[in-house]
């Protein structure tokens, strides 16, 4: 019997290796891909009934990458995917680069040291399980100069082609860390300056009248059971967003945006 240590390692294993079976399809998100020069290419093809000039520019920096490119049929295209709308392009892209946690402690530090323009924020997701959530998290992040992004390991959509769509590319400008242990990670946060804030519906104090001027670790929980009780349990304070509707909560992603951009709000003023 696997102990817990041997059963984390396996997932995390698995999550890195399924995305060796994903395809990312489209013009735009292959050329950005490519263009970011970020996310590793297992394999890249294009329909040969685009023209040279439809596909120039994939090939040119493909070239510059030392990625072959394949070409195939439309039809070869749409079995290898399992998808029709591939705009002729696709590729199978390799296991995501994560940063590691202490990768994201040297970046924080060299954050620190510099003549940043911003004040740092890190996201920290808890079980966003949602790729279209985590996503537009993402996408919100790069909008709002995030520093970095912690995911765990555990019950977390991870970076897969359909998060990179979700996140308009985004995932391919922002440091995403990869933590087995979240709490240990955010404990650190703390211990640098970062105000660890999280985010709850049930918090009596609502983010508008919350000081969140200095560095901030922003803690976004499952879009079910939200932030997890160890997690929390660290946390400086819970903020909530004042709702003057009917519903009385939020979208995570919808959340996380709102809070990003008070949070930011407050930085510059």
């Amino acid at each position: 019997m696997m102990s817990r240590s041997e059963k984390r390692k396996s997932r995390r294993r698995q999550l890195q290796a399924s995305h060796q079976k994903n395809w990312l399809i489209g013009r735009y998100a292959v050329t950005e891909a490519l263009r970011a020069a970020k996310w590793p290419f297992e394999e890249l093809h294009v329909a040969d009934s685009l023209t040279l000039s439809e596909t120039a520019e994939v090939e040119r920096l493909a070239q510059a990458a030392q990625i072959g490119v394949r070409r195939e049929s439309t039809e070869r295209l749409a079995e290898l995917c399992s998808a029709d709308h591939h705009q002729g392009f696709a590729a199978r892209m390799g296991p995501y680069p994560y940063e590691t946690p202490r990768q994201l402690r040297e970046r924080l530090r060299d954050c620190s040291s510099l003549d940043s323009p911003s004040v740092p924020i890190v996201v920290v997701c808890d079980r966003i399980q949602d790729t279209f959530n985590f996503g537009a998290i993402l996408r919100s992040c790069d909008a709002t100069s995030v520093t970095a992004i912690v995911i765990g390991t555990e019950q977390q959509a991870g970076v897969t082609p359909q998060v990179a769509r979700s996140s308009a590319g985004a995932v391919h400008h922002l440091p995403i860390a990869m933590a087995e242990h979240v709490v240990d990670v955010v404990v650190e946060l703390k211990k640098a300056g970062f105000q660890v804030v999280a985010a709850s519906e049930k918090a009596k104090e609502c983010v508008w009248a919350c000081d969140l001027g200095g560095p901030i670790a922003l803690v976004i929980g499952s879009e079910a059971r939200g932030v997890r009780t160890d997690l929390l349990a660290v946390c400086d304070v819970q903020v909530s967003i004042p709702m003057m509707g009917s519903v009385q909560s939020l979208n995570a992603s919808v959340a996380a945006g709102i809070l990003l951009y008070e949070i930011r709000r407050q930085h510059n003023s």
